[in-house]
């Protein structure tokens, strides 16, 4: 039984002849009979009394008939849910963000989606990486976006795309005691006499601020948090320094730096992102997604900087 068959069934009940119903869906009467001829037998049941040249449905061809009308209207409904879904107007889409990457990035991309696609049903993360790449396999996300120094080996059944590279600095509050040193940057030691905050960073960052910490008794961070926001309230009110990127992408007022001032410390003025966009490599993007990437490449590209290391 095919789809074909039953618009043919339709037809030839909303015409009421073999002659018209055939001219109706364009084909030979001839045709048309093989083709009702091919349903009945698919189905081991007549539908049509033939008898004097009328047309008239049996129980089970009455039975058929309002059946194929559902369907046939199914059917129509799904194209019609397709092309809204290629046009956003209906769908959903589920994205994460490292911390850095949700303050600088996420939270632009979030306000552009919306904007362009009101309707469609949205969902924002933000968590460490490994846990993005498990909720990522079991399909809780679409996509995400965070620093993959920790995934530098090939990860089985994941896809990723570097994006542009921004620049990372601590910040301060307006008139922090360490910002009496500049323009000199501020050696390491003297910014650890203060409390210093940051998110969990990858392996390989972390490893190399232990490295450079001139002190026994602590790391250079004291105090580690993934949320941005707080991260700027403990500068703001705790006179903390904080590491985060140097601006969001776009710019956009109410970013975590707002009101901070960048402060740089000796041997660490280079320091940049390494974000990737990472998908599971098998499966295919939904229109959502596919749009989504494509703006967070358009924004990268605006206001990143690429290469670096």
């Amino acid at each position: 039984m095919q789809l074909r068959q039953l618009q043919h069934l339709v037809a030839l009940a909303d015409q009421g002849s073999f002659g018209r119903a055939a001219q109706a869906v364009h084909l030979s009467q001839p045709a048309l009979s093989r083709s009702i001829e091919s349903l009945e037998e698919s189905l081991q049941a007549r539908l049509v009394d033939r008898a004097y040249g009328s047309v008239r449905f049996t129980q089970a061809g009455e039975l058929v008939l309002a059946r194929a009308r559902e369907l046939l209207a199914d059917a129509q409904q799904i194209a019609r849910d397709v092309l809204q879904l290629e046009g956003l107007a209906i769908g959903s889409l589920a994205v994460g963000f490292g911390p850095f990457a949700a303050g600088t990035l996420g939270r632009a991309a979030l306000s552009l989606m919306t904007q362009r696609h009101p309707q469609l049903q949205m969902r924002m993360e933000v968590a460490d990486t490994a846990t993005l790449c498990e909720r990522l396999h079991r399909r809780e996300l679409d996509l995400f976006v965070a620093d993959t120094r920790d995934l530098t080996k090939q990860q089985p059944g994941l896809k990723l795309a570097r994006l542009p590279n921004l620049p990372v600095s601590f910040f301060v509050r307006p008139k922090h005691p360490l910002l009496k040193l500049r323009p000199q940057p501020v050696r390491l030691e003297k910014l650890m006499d203060h409390p210093v905050a940051g998110p969990r960073l990858p392996a390989e960052v972390a490893l190399q601020f232990d490295r450079l910490a001139p002190r026994g008794d602590r790391g250079v961070f004291n105090v580690t948090c993934d949320d941005t926001g707080t991260l700027r309230h403990l500068a703001l009110t705790a006179g903390a320094v904080i590491l985060a990127p140097v601006a969001p992408v776009p710019s956009h007022p109410g970013h975590d730096t707002d009101t901070l001032v960048p402060l740089p410390v000796a041997g660490l003025e280079r320091m940049q992102t390494h974000y990737s966009l990472v998908t599971l490599a098998a499966r295919t993007p939904s229109p959502a997604a596919a749009a989504y990437t494509r703006l967070v490449t358009e924004l990268m590209s605006t206001g990143g900087q690429a290469g670096g290391h």
